[in-house]
């Protein structure tokens, strides 16, 4: 029997080293005496989520500043006194750490949130499958480091999906020898969900809440619309508004992904019956997260969500 979409992918990973998946041309790199605004924009003004935070005078990676940490700071949305009615970046990050509800030794600084995200490297010669390993553990990027210390490449998972889609496309294909989803069981249940009328603010809440990277959206017959990610977020956080914070999430999604060309589809969708490597494709044609797994063409329920970090444990238990 010819082998399955996992056995290739395995194989592949095993020969291929780190260097396969292309450097950016240039590593963003926080300093963790930074200061707040300033950390938050770096982010903002390269178009990335999150970035290496690293300490000089320890000489050493603190972990990763997320542009979702901004999120965590309090109730930005619910205290319009306290907030200027077209707040700047600046002011949210201001109001937000006076509302931070965890508590802190010195303070809600960008070290203190970049520790909650850890960093964990590989060398520059170790294998994609130590990288998948860890991938598939939750971690959403790996860093490479060279012999001297410094970070070369920053490795998500996405870009693992995307190596494995570019190099075994014809296994995605022609894949009558992969499992389908039910046989698998693979994803999560239930779906976190909102209705798509729920507000940008509690809808970017609930996420930080469950620590979810992405919620379903649904129509008040329960049926399957949409989604919404980080990277929504971050498109907010660089014209934020309180009005836009109080709009219906699904409003306000139509609005920001107009402007963004780069966007293909808002969400992705299959079914029990299809095999894990559409899946797999679909991630890797339109640069998502993750897929819902819907009941049927007529209901359109999302009974079971599908991530990048699942995917990739199943690719490498």
């Amino acid at each position: 029997m010819e082998p399955n979409f996992k056995q290739r992918a395995r194989e592949l990973l095993g020969k291929q080293s780190v260097s396969a998946i292309e450097a950016p041309a240039s590593i963003v790199v926080i300093d963790g005496k930074d200061n707040l605004y300033d950390a938050f924009q770096k982010l903002l003004d390269n178009n990335i989520l999150s970035a290496p935070v690293h300490d000089k005078e320890k000489n050493e990676f603190i972990g990763f500043l997320d542009v979702r940490d901004l999120v965590s700071f309090g109730d930005v949305g619910n205290d319009e006194q306290k907030v200027n009615g077209n707040p700047r970046l600046r002011d949210l990050i201001q109001h937000g750490t006076g509302q931070f509800k965890m508590p802190t030794t010195d303070g809600v600084t960008v070290s203190y949130l970049a520790r909650r995200n850890r960093f964990v490297s590989v060398g520059s010669d170790a294998p994609l499958s130590r990288v998948s390993e860890l991938l598939a553990k939750g971690f959403h990027r790996v860093p490479v480091v060279d012999a001297q210390g410094k970070v070369i490449n920053v490795i998500s998972q996405s870009s693992i999906v995307k190596y494995l889609a570019d190099h075994l496309r014809d296994a995605i294909l022609d894949n009558k020898n992969d499992p389908t989803i039910e046989a698998l069981k693979i994803g999560t249940k239930p779906v976190l969900s909102v209705s798509k009328k729920s507000t940008v603010i509690n809808t970017f809440r609930l996420m930080d809440q469950k620590k979810r990277s992405g919620v379903a959206l649904v129509d008040e017959t329960g049926r399957f619309v949409g989604t919404t990610t980080g990277k929504d977020l971050g498109l907010f956080l660089d014209n934020p508004s309180l009005a836009a914070l109080n709009l219906p999430i699904f409003e306000h999604l139509q609005i920001i992904r107009q402007k963004q060309t780069d966007i293909k589809s808002p969400s992705i969708s299959v079914f029990d019956h299809d095999r894990i490597s559409r899946a797999i494709g679909l991630i890797a044609a339109t640069r998502v997260h993750r897929v819902f797994v819907v009941d049927t063409e007529k209901d359109f329920r999302a009974v079971r969500v599908i991530s990048i970090t699942d995917i990739l444990k199943y690719l490498m238990e």
